[in-house]
């Protein structure tokens, strides 16, 4: 079935298959014993995923006041914002009941409505921070860990720095889609890793430098597309003897020697081929960077997921999903969510669902609830209707009148849209992945935020190209200056961590702000779009993230493997 986006601003054409209707007749909600059919999406898959990002302030944090204990916190919510927060630790403490702002439900007003006021009205969290967390302040969208500093969409990670998507990771910085992985810097997408700089696509490798595309590696230098090596610089096999005193000859503590390694990496990356897709031990599956998934569907980097159509950032296992952006670790049955996820099913609609949570309906931001709809902040709640407490009985009578309501006013099997959103649009994961200028976000009808963050409070600023070339050189006292980024102007900090970390494992200091890394690491990384292109050895035509006008050589999978194996 063939469908026109009912963007206004879109007329993308998209098909809704047999398959896709099976899975939204299959989450389709049962209450009080009667199925409720939650209609085909009226928006095509990029909408959909715009809508979701465009709730989601992953980035953007500034200096708060906990509404409660009133100390100093690290927040999602600019000064501007009229929403009331919490520190994490009285979030979640007994001091509050999110009961307090429950109402009834309104038939004469659209639902979205009410449950942004509601949203509106219940103390959110400084930083949306989940599971015990300890010398961890400042991590969003994170949980379970300990000694983290700024790190987001990240789990279970000890002594890590400046990184996004991190999982189960140790002593690693700046980084970007890092998973079960131990001492790495400046690595983008390396899985089950240990002691790395600056490598990209690499699986299960140890003790290298400047890698792309490699596997099973160790003692390996500026290589790319290779599997199961050891003592290799530039492609090139030598001795264990050769590698060491070839190795002992480069100094990477040089920003200097740092940069020229990696633009020769880089040159070297365009002689070799690479494979049409990111990801292994696939079956059935169709997107980027996915692993260890069976039948998944136009998805990106997700790992241990089945079932899946239209997600992205899943990991540690989800089943039965579609349309999910974030996160997963054991998330089933779900549908049009954003961050969601440990342990949860049964979730629709939801925004920011977490830890044990069931049968929820178009909640924003819930820990261990099960049974509820329409509800904003609450821990430990069952049959709430925007935060109002009500029997079993009387929630199984209410919600399918609820139900018809919102198919009257089209809400129902929609979730809540970017105009409603708690932040600006170009604060939010969507200006990343479809940027707008801030006329065209307020033309759809999307909020803009136009405050700008505070320099911080430092003796002086030094411009990056000041910076002593060699990390030895760098004294101590940088921990009270900041340094103006190279890219952007804007001053950042070194805290004592990171320059410990710089030392010991000789690595320049940075000449770029946090941000700016982020997004250096983000442009490195394929787009999560598809294109026609032929593979470069067979001709065959193949779907891949490579578009057909970039330097690379690419190959279908099957004319890859026989290259590197």
């Amino acid at each position: 079935m063939q469908n026109i986006c009912a963007n206004s601003w879109c007329d993308q054409s998209f098909e809704i298959t047999d398959a896709d209707l099976a899975f939204y007749d299959n989450i389709s909600p049962i209450i009080g014993g009667k199925k409720y059919a939650i209609p085909p999406p009226t928006l095509c898959p990029d909408c959909r995923q715009q809508r979701r990002l465009g709730h989601a302030n992953e980035r953007h944090l500034y200096s708060g006041v906990c509404g409660l204990c009133a100390k100093r916190t690290l927040t999602q919510f600019p000064q501007h914002s009229p929403q009331t927060y919490y520190c994490p630790e009285c979030w979640h403490s007994d001091k509050w009941d999110a009961g307090q702002h429950g109402r009834e439900m309104d038939f004469e007003r659209p639902f979205f409505d009410q449950l942004t006021e509601l949203r509106k009205a219940v103390p959110a969290q400084s930083l949306s921070v989940q599971g015990e967390c300890q010398n961890s302040e400042y991590i969003h969208y994170a949980g379970s860990s300990k000694n983290c500093y700024l790190i987001m969409h990240a789990d279970f990670c000890d002594d890590c720095y400046y990184g996004y998507g991190f999982k189960k990771n140790r002593s690693c910085m700046d980084g970007f889609y890092n998973l079960h992985s131990e001492l790495l810097y400046d690595c983008i997408d390396c899985h089950k890793c240990y002691a790395l700089k600056s490598c990209q696509d690499c699986f299960n490798c140890s003790a290298s430098a400047f890698l792309r595309d490699c596997m099973g590696c160790s003692y390996c230098f500026q290589c790319v597309g290779l599997r199961e090596k050891r003592y290799c610089f530039g492609n090139e096999q030598l001795s264990q003897e050769g590698y060491t005193a070839r190795i002992a000859a480069i100094h990477t503590g040089s920003y200097r020697t740092y940069q020229e390694h990696v633009a020769t990496r880089r040159a070297l990356e365009l002689q070799h081929p690479f494979k049409e897709y990111e990801g292994h031990n696939l079956e059935n599956c169709m997107g980027n960077h996915l692993y260890n998934c069976k039948n998944v569907q136009e998805s990106f980097d997700c790992e241990d997921v089945e079932d899946a159509k239209y997600c992205t950032q899943l990991v540690l296992g989800s089943k039965n999903v579609y349309d999910v952006y974030q996160y997963g670790t054991n998330l089933q049955n779900a549908y049009e969510c954003v961050i969601s996820g440990e342990n949860c099913g049964g979730v629709l609609f939801c925004i920011e669902v977490n830890v044990s949570s069931v049968d929820l309906l178009y909640c924003w931001y819930m820990e261990a609830s099960k049974n509820c709809f329409g509800c904003a902040g609450m821990q430990r709640a069952q049959y709430c209707i925007l935060n109002k407490q009500y029997s079993k009985e009387e929630y199984e009578v209410l919600i399918p009148k609820i139900i018809e309501h919102m198919q009257q006013t089209n809400e129902w099997g929609q979730l809540i849209g970017i105009h409603k959103s708690q932040f600006g649009y170009n604060r939010t994961t969507a200006q990343l992945y479809y940027p707008l200028e801030r006329q065209q976000a307020l033309e759809q009808g999307f909020v803009w935020d136009d405050q700008e963050l505070p320099l911080p409070d430092v003796k002086k600023v030094i411009p990056a190209n000041a910076l002593p070339d060699d990390i030895a050189a760098i004294p101590d006292d940088i921990l009270q200056w900041a340094v103006r980024c190279e890219v952007t102007g804007k001053p950042f900090r070194i805290i004592a961590q990171e320059l410990k970390f710089y030392r010991e494992q000789q690595i320049p200091l940075p000449r770029r702000s946090p941000e700016q890394r982020h997004l250096d690491r983000f442009a490195k990384r394929n787009p999560r779009k598809f294109w026609d292109r032929e593979c470069g050895k067979c001709g065959k035509g193949m779907k891949t993230t490579y578009s057909p006008e970039r330097p690379e050589i690419v190959y279908c999978e099957e004319c890859y493997l026989k290259e590197v194996y």
